[in-house]
């Protein structure tokens, strides 16, 4: 009995403190959890390292491929302690002033220091700087010699070392820190499917962690790129050219903007994502009140099934399942929500009814082509399934990006490429030898198939691939409709 539901639709969640266990863990898997990420701002190399283990190792107990989104944690600038021990708070009045200085000195009532030397090269009179998820907001008045006087536009209370954002502000480097390195390197060596990068602004950033990753593995995990910064919303569609896969990171992107704009720029994310046909993860506060609660409220509920409608790859779980009370609820609550917004079938953007932009190689494009047939095929055709073999995982991006209406079986030559299939649209990832002779691999194929719980004896496939079957990737220029099992 396979532990794969009907959802096209992905569910990623954090793991953490509510969620390390091993029997949480199966559970949260036996509930619809499709992948894991694992926060590098949290817990120790050691720690997990362990949690990579439990995830292969119950995962593997349950019969399921469970990719892993590592996520580094970017540039944190942050204020300084607040002055004494404990909880200590201390509170800013709208309409006061304070100083601010590019050193983490203990904050007073009238100073707050922040971590960042270069604070001053990159703000000026009239720049905003907003700590605390922009709870306290403050207004540069000037600047005189290492210290910025600020009026307090918002006020509140302040805690030590919360996070300072800088909104318009050009920020270098923040994409890929020094320990942001360390991380990286770790990530690689542990085996992690994909790279979260932080604090992307442009497809240079892309580049330059790619390269960074490639002096560990000659195949380092695939980056996803989190557009947090208004930057990296006007550079998405070189982003996306660059990437793997894109995450909507909702929470600072309504801190860098106008909490207001960013539902559109959600839509916009996620068209340019399914345009080039590489996943895309709607990330934040989407099941929020599930951290203390047991349901979701309906504005959440409504929150999802919109970003599914979207045409989101996948929606994503953070404290709710890392520090939540209910995280395997959280994961089951998520997939009944993605299952009625899929009721009526397939969700097909505009965006994915276009070929792929700027295909000037024709090999690639009549891999493209092919990719449309198959989701016209099978709209005609009394096809229960789509099987795509696939190297790299790319021909099966192409067949996904159409939304076709049956599921679609991606079949990897080996197992960790099957496994990043599973955050990828309608895709269940396998692996299965890839050989010269169709018939042989087919009916191999098939049978691998079934034994996964993934598709049922006898019934009709539609089968995508290249003929002769080689080792080049990129040369999609099959069809064929076969009943599995024979």
């Amino acid at each position: 009995m396979s532990v794969y539901d009907e959802r096209r639709v992905k569910i990623v969640a954090t793991l953490g403190p509510a969620s390390r266990e091993r029997e949480t863990l199966r559970e949260m898997f036996e509930a619809g959890l499709d992948v894991v990420r694992i926060n590098a701002a949290h817990g120790s190399p050691d720690e997990r390292a362990r949690l990579v283990e439990d995830v292969r190792s119950v995962a593997d107990e349950v019969g399921k491929l469970v990719p892993i989104l590592f996520d580094l944690r970017g540039l944190k600038i942050r204020t300084g302690p607040v002055s004494g021990n404990g909880d200590e708070t201390i509170g800013f009045a709208r309409g006061s002033t304070v100083e601010v200085v590019a050193s983490p000195v203990p904050t007073t009532p009238e100073r707050i220091g922040i971590n960042y030397p270069p604070l001053f090269e990159i703000i000026h009179p009239g720049s905003r700087i907003l700590i605390s998820d922009g709870l306290i907001e403050l207004l540069v008045e000037r600047i005189e010699g290492d210290v910025a006087h600020c009026h307090v536009g918002r006020g509140g209370p302040l805690h030590g070392r919360q996070g300072v954002t800088l909104p318009e502000a050009m920020i270098k480097g923040g994409s890929l820190t020094e320990v942001d390195r360390e991380d990286l390197r770790w990530g690689v060596e542990q085996g992690v499917d994909f790279i979260g990068l932080s604090f992307v602004s442009d497809a240079a950033d892309l580049r330059f962690a790619r390269e960074v990753a490639g002096w560990y593995s000659q195949k380092p995990p695939l980056l996803i790129a989190k557009i947090e910064r208004p930057q990296a919303l006007a550079n998405v569609r070189g982003i996306a050219a660059a990437a793997d896969g894109v995450m909507v990171a909702r929470g600072d992107l309504g801190v860098q903007m106008a909490p207001e704009r960013v539902p559109r720029a959600q839509k916009e994310i996620i068209r340019v994502a399914n345009e080039f046909a590489i996943p895309v993860i709607t990330a934040t506060q989407m099941l929020e009140s599930m951290i203390t609660q047991p349901v979701a409220t309906r504005a959440e509920t409504s929150d999802v099934a919109n970003a599914v409608w979207d045409g989101t790859d996948a929606v994503m779980l953070s404290a709710e399942t890392a520090i939540g009370q209910y995280p395997v609820e959280a994961v089951r609550t998520m997939g009944r929500i993605v299952r009625e917004a899929e009721r009526d079938g397939p969700i097909r953007t505009s965006a994915s009814m276009m070929p792929l932009p700027d295909i000037s190689e024709p090999t690639l494009a009549i891999a493209d082509a092919i990719a449309r047939a198959a989701r016209e095929l099978a709209d005609e055709a009394p096809v229960e399934h789509i099987v795509v073999f696939t190297l790299t995982g790319a021909s099966v991006r192409r067949v996904a990006k159409y939304r076709p209406r049956p599921p679609i079986i991606g079949m990897a030559a080996d197992l960790e490429t099957a496994r990043k299939l599973n955050l990828i649209w309608g895709v269940r990832g396998a692996a299965v030898p890839i050989e010269e002779n169709p018939d042989h691999l087919f009916r191999v194929a098939g049978k691998k198939i079934i034994e996964e719980g993934l598709a049922t004896d006898g019934e009709f496939a539609l089968i995508a691939g290249s003929l002769p079957m080689t080792r080049v990737s990129g040369r999609t220029n099959m069809l064929h409709v076969r009943r599995l099992g024979t």
